[in-house]
């Protein structure tokens, strides 16, 4: 660790730290000239992984910074630091793979296109003014160090890939939205994932008509979305849950609509009526 509490400091800190941003924004600045870097972490939930990313690393040494996907953020704060470290010595990541950063597993780096970092480096975008820096994804393989593109990769470390030139998947398209205030993914309200299977009416699916009834189903923990016609409008037509409230962001005011409970309105726009659902003749006996 520098004794020196600036021996870092640049134009950039500077300019920032005369600027005074603030004291959670000055703080960032005052450990970019401390450190060399800064390390944010955002915590995941339900619908996508957390992430970790540095600041400062490429206006202090001209290198990259890091942003590393899923990793426990312990885990994430060591590996960034080490990485900057070894950019910082000369070391080119992007070259080969790398043994000292994560454990005891390889890690590639790879990198980033600067529409993620504009969509989820918030505070990096800040410190450089908007100007998206270049920018390493640090991609960590399984325990038993295969990679995601890697045959019998164990599916739980599969992490999204912020590159250029990627088809994105579910995952990348699901990390995405759920930084995207315009997507329904973002600050997903509901206990059940949004790739849960719902049941449309066929009315409904097909946009003929907007649903005006929900039912939360206690048998099997189903969740309904029905219109005017109710089971009557054709279907069922499964669905993912973040279909109907892609289309009808004011569906998400049910997030918390108990199982055995059902809710009605008479159009769009107007208040949900909840009412449980009188109890199966095998529910009374249990």
């Amino acid at each position: 660790m520098p004794d020196n509490a600036t021996t870092f400091a640049t134009d950039r800190t500077q300019k920032w730290l005369a600027a005074s941003p603030g004291e959670d924004f000055a703080n960032t600045v005052r450990n970019i000239e401390k450190y060399g870097c800064q390390v944010m972490q955002v915590r995941g939930d339900s619908v996508a992984p957390g992430w970790s990313y540095s600041i400062g690393v490429y206006d202090t040494c001209g290198q990259p910074e890091i942003i590393a996907v899923g990793l426990p953020q312990r885990t994430a704060l060591i590996a960034i630091n080490t990485a900057a470290n070894l950019l910082r010595s000369g070391v080119d990541l992007t070259v080969g793979r790398h043994r000292e950063v994560v454990g005891e597993v390889e890690c590639e780096f790879r990198p980033v296109d600067p529409k993620w970092v504009d969509h989820i480096m918030g505070r990096a975008m800040w410190y450089y003014e908007d100007d998206p820096p270049p920018t390493l994804q640090l991609i960590y393989p399984d325990l038993e160090n295969r990679f995601q593109w890697e045959p019998d990769f164990d599916q739980r470390f599969l992490q999204p890939l912020l590159q250029f030139d990627i088809v994105r998947s579910t995952k990348e398209e699901d990390f995405w939205a759920a930084n995207d205030q315009a997507s329904s993914l973002f600050a997903w309200p509901f206990p059940d994932p949004p790739h849960t299977g719902v049941y449309l009416s066929k009315t409904v699916h097909e946009g003929a008509e907007p649903i005006t009834y929900v039912s939360h189903d206690i048998e099997d923990n189903t969740w309904q979305f029905l219109g005017d016609s109710m089971a009557d409008g054709g279907g069922p037509v499964l669905s993912c849950f973040h279909h109907p409230v892609d289309d009808d962001p004011s569906l998400k005011e049910l997030a918390d609509l108990p199982l055995g409970w059902w809710a009605e309105r008479a159009a769009p726009g107007e208040p949900w009526v909840r009412s449980q659902h009188e109890p199966t003749d095998e529910e009374s006996e249990a």
